[in-house]
């Protein structure tokens, strides 16, 4: 076969212009997506630099005026500022705004008092920080806007907010611009080069396999594909000159193949047999497969109770760390104003008693929340009557310090006469698994106003608790799953998916109870009831229709 090395009769070839074309296109992609996913991260990575500058110069600030902010000394707050913003050119302003509403601005060689924060600041001022680039309207350019809220002994005193100048980031911005077009232009210019260069490699090999093809199809069974070189598609080559020397023996095979047919369909009667055999067997210890399965399922549902345990220890751990924090940081500064105290001459027996009496109801408080841990997992073997209030306070306790530190607000609303019997243990263990679901579902949504409220109410039949949350609800194709046992929409590592499964299985199963699941207008709301007559109680949950999930 003749070959050709004029450009235009190659690209005449419809198959070159297919690889030509495959390779430029899937080269150029790689490249903008490069470009595509790389400035995102760029500027990301830019903000975070900045943010990671003004973090660290507010918690300096924070620290260094720890002192001046608890006496009220403005002149030092304000000398300090004046000393970072000399020392920080790209520092436009520091202003420190007071719970009590007070406002000192500080700028470059100068400060005022302002009677109170400019509305377009006042948004940045909550429980975290918030760092954003925004068009600052008093100095008329866009500055990154840092905001912190400064915490002095557990009590919020205010906040600081930094304004820095965008300089060196739209300078960055622009010089990355700038690389990435400079690449790509120069990107495009290899690519054609080498898309052409790949397509021609491949298609001459490609085209001579083509015409021995043709050759074969007419009946021609003495040639061959010519061998050039050693890659893959001379092994397609080497494969495909074997494939024709097969093809004169493809008579004889199929002789063959008739013959093995026929000792294959006998092979397979005595298959069959021997399967009805198998299956005469397995009719007759039907009944012991009955049983091993039925203690399988027994076995299974206590595997699923012990994880369900377990994973609710894991949370409660997390929440002790919650609940310790606070009081531990709190005794760290009883033994850091001993130790000033000490220093300054000043430690006398009234100074020493009050720390000591500090420190005791600190580390009374820790162990109490270590007897709440014991309490929660402690096994009750019998039936005992409990108040559904103290119930849902004893768990609030257990949860509270995680729910403040994420923001998350607690509203209650029960009716402290409603008794119940049953398994306390078991019914906290319930309350427990659906704050815990509600919590990490406002974590993951975030809305604006994080929000649980538990309700307890009685009706004519029935006493009731009422769970919800404003996460946005529970979409309609995962809502009637979520009792599933091993179901979880959590990623991977963060949930076991039984929790909502063992609390159906102790409220209806242990308890007489229900447990349902439906959406409100803000969220999901769960709702527990207990039957106030004998008739009402619901022991066989498949059979009643009212134990389906709802979804509003």
């Amino acid at each position: 076969m003749q070959r050709t090395h004029n450009f235009t009769s190659t690209f005449r070839k419809k198959i070159f212009r297919q690889i030509f074309f495959s390779f430029l296109l899937s080269l150029l992609f790689l490249i903008v997506f490069y470009a595509l996913a790389t400035f995102p991260m760029q500027k990301n990575s830019l903000i975070e630099v900045m943010h990671s500058e003004a973090k660290t110069l507010a918690n300096s600030i924070s620290l260094v005026c720890e002192d001046a902010m608890v006496n009220d000394d403005d002149s030092f707050i304000v000398e300090h500022n004046l000393a970072v913003i000399a020392k920080n050119p790209k520092i436009y302003n520091i202003t420190v705004t007071k719970r009590d509403g007070t406002v000192i601005k500080t700028q470059k060689e100068k400060w005022e008092l302002l009677e109170q924060l400019p509305s377009q600041l006042t948004q940045f001022q909550k429980r975290h920080e918030v760092y954003k680039i925004i068009d600052e309207k008093q100095i008329g350019k866009k500055v990154f806007h840092y905001t912190m809220p400064v915490v002095i002994s557990g009590i919020d005193w205010g906040w600081i907010h930094i304004d820095f100048s965008l300089a060196q980031y739209n300078h960055n911005i622009k010089t990355m611009y700038l690389f990435l077009l400079s690449l790509t232009l120069g990107s495009v210019v290899i690519i054609l080069a080498v898309s052409y260069l790949l397509a021609r490699y491949i298609l001459i090999p490609l085209l001579e396999l083509t015409d021995t093809a043709k050759k074969v199809a007419k009946g021609n069974l003495n040639v061959t594909v010519p061998i050039r070189r050693d890659d893959e598609i001379a092994d397609l080559a080497r494969d495909f000159n074997i494939m024709i020397k097969n093809l004169a023996h493809s008579k004889e095979k199929l002789r063959r193949s008739h013959d093995e047919l026929e000792k294959r369909v006998e092979e397979r009667t005595r298959a069959l047999a021997e399967k009805s055999q198998e299956l005469e067997e397995l009719n007759r210890n039907l009944d012991k497969r009955v049983r091993e399965e039925s203690e399988k399922s027994r076995k299974n549902e206590q595997l699923l109770i012990q994880q369900s345990r377990q994973a609710a220890m894991g949370e409660m751990i997390g929440n002790i760390a919650h609940q310790w924090r606070q009081p531990l940081n709190a005794l760290g500064l009883v033994l850091q104003n001993i130790y000033f105290s000490y220093q300054m001459d000043e430690l006398d027996d009234e100074f020493m008693e009050k720390s000591i009496d500090k420190g005791k109801k600190l580390t009374a408080t820790m162990s109490k929340t270590i007897d709440d841990f014991r309490n929660f997992f402690k096994p009750n073997k019998i039936k005992e009557h409990f108040m559904i209030s103290n119930i849902v306070h004893n768990t609030i306790e257990l949860v509270d310090a995680s729910f403040r530190n994420h923001t998350i607000s607690l509203e209650t609303e029960l009716d402290e006469t409603l008794e119940l019997e049953g398994y306390p243990s078991e019914f906290s263990q319930v309350v427990l698994n659906i704050l815990s679901n509600a919590k990490d579902a406002l974590i993951q949504k975030d809305p604006p106003d994080k929000r649980v409220r538990i309700k307890s109410y009685k009706t004519d039949d029935e006493i009731v608790l009422e769970i919800s949350d404003n996460a946005g609800g529970i979409p309609k194709n995962v809502i009637e799953r979520i009792f599933d046992p091993y179901f979880t929409t959590k990623e991977e590592g963060k949930g076991t998916g039984i929790g909502l499964y063992m609390s159906k299985t102790i409220i209806e199963q242990n308890m007489n109870g229900r447990l349902e699941v439906h959406n409100d207008a803000e969220g999901v709301r769960f709702t527990i009831r207990f039957a106030l007559h004998e008739e009402m109680q619901y022991a066989d949950i498949e059979d009643n229709p009212s134990l389906k999930v709802k979804d509003e």
